[in-house]
């Protein structure tokens, strides 16, 4: 019974990214303004695997060997993925890091992230910090849901939200976009194309090894699972849907 849950799993997860309703991106102005909300998934998306770290990896000291270690070496070699890849130039740094790098390039504005992250550096509960924020409403609402699914501190949950949101943010159609930006010769997106293939060459197998061991043989968590599945496909679609709202309006202008 589980090997067929797996399977189906598998199956559903490489269509998943085809429905996240992607927009069309048709000049500079509107990958900047993708851009600028994007950020904030890829963001969410370290905050659902840093709670795996500080849950299945000892954090402090003095240190001790917790739990499985089977699935603390699948943890730590995801987060060496995500926290520590090779970038353009051949050194490591977070997949945050090099798609704010990317936005500088582009000429997109970093201002509401950075101001963002400077509240939530100073320790303040998030769920305020976001309710303050002046960010769009996509992006709060986004961002809200991800913390919810955090706040329920049930590790197969966000597991589950960190796989399904990895693999609904791949957009194949924006590299093929991004190259043709880069022959008008106008704007240098390597460093975006760059990451945008990174992401496309993430197979998942790590991600579901830690969710496979997160629910085993329990059925309830296979059921979470698939409600998770659709919170994160709807969740995606209205951050999608914003982005879409302030393109129209860039093309107005």
């Amino acid at each position: 019974m589980i090997q067929e849950i797996n399977q189906k799993f598998k199956s559903d997860l490489k269509d998943f990214g085809n429905n996240s309703n992607h927009p069309q991106i048709n000049n500079i102005k509107q990958l900047q303004v993708y851009m600028e909300h994007h950020i904030f998934a890829v963001w969410a998306n370290m905050s659902l695997l840093n709670y795996l770290k500080e849950e299945f990896t000892k954090t402090t000291n003095p240190w001790l060997p917790i739990g499985d270690p089977e699935l603390r070496f699948l943890i730590n070699k995801t987060i060496l993925q995500e926290e520590t890849a090779k970038n353009y130039y051949g050194t490591h740094q977070s997949k945050f890091e090099m798609f704010l790098d990317a936005m500088t390039e582009t000429g997109s504005n970093p201002e509401n992230i950075t101001n963002f992250l400077r509240h939530v550096s100073h320790g303040t509960d998030i769920f305020l910090i976001i309710a303050g924020s002046k960010l769009p409403v996509c992006i709060k609402q986004f961002i809200k849901n991800i913390f919810d699914i955090i706040s329920e501190e049930k590790p197969h949950k966000i597991a589950a939200a960190f796989l399904y949101s990895k693999a609904g943010m791949i957009d194949p159609d924006l590299i093929n976009t991004i190259s043709e930006f880069e022959k008008s010769g106008k704007t240098d997106l390597k460093l975006f194309k760059y990451f945008l293939s990174l992401e496309a060459e993430n197979d998942f197998g790590l991600s579901f090894r830690i969710l496979n061991k997160l629910c085993g043989e329990d059925m309830d968590k296979w059921r979470d699972t698939e409600r998770i599945a659709e919170i994160i496909l709807q969740n995606q679609r209205t951050l999608m849907q914003g982005i879409e709202a302030e393109l129209t309006e860039s093309i107005s202008e």
